[in-house]
C-alpha cells in the first residue's frame, strides 16, 4: 500500500511539473505567406535552365522548401 501511494505521488508531481514547463514553450513559427513551384519542361535535358531559374528566385529572396522532385519534369518548392 505504501509503495502505491508513493508511486501515485510521483506521477502526480511529474504531471504537474510537466504541465508547468509546457506553459513556457514557444509558439510555432508563423507559416510562410507565399509558396511557389519552379519547374522546367524538357526534363533532364534542361537542368541548366532549371538551375538558373532556382538561383534567380533565391536571389529574389525565396528559400528552398524540401528537395527537387522529378516526375519527368524537375520541380522545386520555394517559400518566402
Amino acid at each position: 500500500m505504501k509503495n502505491s501511494i508513493i508511486q501515485l505521488s510521483i506521477v502526480l508531481i511529474s504531471f504537474v511539473a510537466l504541465t508547468f514547463l509546457m506553459s513556457y514553450t514557444r509558439p510555432a513559427e508563423e507559416a510562410p505567406k507565399e509558396y511557389m513551384l519552379v519547374y522546367q519542361h524538357g526534363g533532364i535535358s534542361n537542368l541548366d535552365k532549371f538551375e538558373k531559374e532556382v538561383n534567380q528566385k533565391i536571389a529574389e529572396g525565396w528559400r528552398l522548401q524540401g528537395g527537387v522532385a522529378m516526375n519527368g519534369v524537375p520541380f522545386q518548392a520555394m517559400v518566402r
